[in-house]
């Protein structure tokens, strides 16, 4: 039968594409509607304290846990909207998803868990929205200084208070010893800070040069010394700043409803609550893997 001649109806629904999300989705057995899907920054990880491990991953990777979640719930039949909703209605217990060519998909729920209301309509009034600081991206090429075994610095603001080494993709696939890496650098910063030079790709380049150097990294050889023959000297280390993402986070605030359940449950809370104890069908289908 097809999806838009069938009214299918669930007790609890959750809503959102984000990693918290699909964790909740994979534990509890519900299924998982998003509108966009939203994977993690490619190189965020899990805290010492955790890992992937119940996913057959050996890697804390977010992004390789976000992927093999849409995996699992995909062939557990918990996606049962795939990735092709492009708006969601809600009118009194009847969740209306659209696709982007029309068509329609209904869903009956007592509850939604609403981990994103992206496109989302027919919530109740909303009493505030709250806007945090941004999540800033600077990508830079590294032209000096690109091989070393760093692969996150720490850094003691929110401004660069992380930088990430990942390998160049201007090298094509490496596969040799000899890894070349660029970087990309985390700040949080409000809206003031986004238009102040002190916070500028060129401040953060600075910045992150003093960190690479704090951590013993050094640029690329230059020959050996004139006078000690056995000790090499180095070019200056630098870097080239390519591209500036900006982030928003912003947080809506609702009236009551015993409809609908707003959740910012982070991914770390929902393993640590569930563990590895689940007996849905996507975690029995982890399980054989």
């Amino acid at each position: 039968m097809k999806i838009d001649k069938h009214i299918y109806s669930y007790e609890t629904i959750v809503i959102g594409g984000g990693l918290n999300a699909l964790l909740y989705s994979f534990f509890t057995g519900y299924p998982c509607i998003f509108v966009k899907p939203d994977p993690p920054f490619r190189l965020d990880v899990c805290d010492e304290k955790h890992d992937f491990g119940f996913l057959h991953l050996r890697s804390k990777n977010q992004r390789e846990a976000w992927e093999r979640l849409i995996l699992l719930l995909g062939i557990a039949g918990q996606l049962p909207m795939t990735s092709r909703a492009s708006s969601l209605n809600i009118r009194d217990n009847l969740l209306k998803v659209t696709t982007p060519n029309s068509r329609l998909g209904r869903f009956e729920f007592k509850k939604l868990m609403i981990f994103s209301d992206q496109n989302t309509f027919g919530l109740p009034f909303m009493k505030e929205q709250v806007e945090s600081k941004y999540k800033v991206l600077d990508w830079f090429s590294v032209r000096s200084g690109m091989e070393h075994g760093c692969d996150v610095l720490e850094g003691d603001s929110d401004f660069v208070k992380r930088v990430h080494f990942y390998p160049s993709e201007r090298f094509g696939n490496q596969k040799t010893d000899r890894i070349r890496k660029d970087l990309v650098s985390v700040s949080f910063l409000d809206q003031e800070k986004l238009d102040d030079f002190d916070y500028s790709d060129t401040m953060a380049k600075f910045k992150i040069i003093n960190m690479m150097k704090g951590a013993g990294i050094r640029g690329a050889r230059n020959g050996r010394d004139t006078y000690n023959p056995n000790i090499y000297r180095y070019y200056s280390i630098k870097i080239e700043a390519t591209e500036r993402e900006v982030i928003p986070n912003i947080k809506n605030y609702y009236e009551d409803d015993a409809r609908f359940e707003f959740c910012d449950t982070t991914p770390v809370e929902i393993m640590e609550k569930y563990g590895s104890h689940s007996e849905s069908y996507a975690c029995k289908i982890n399980h054989f893997f």
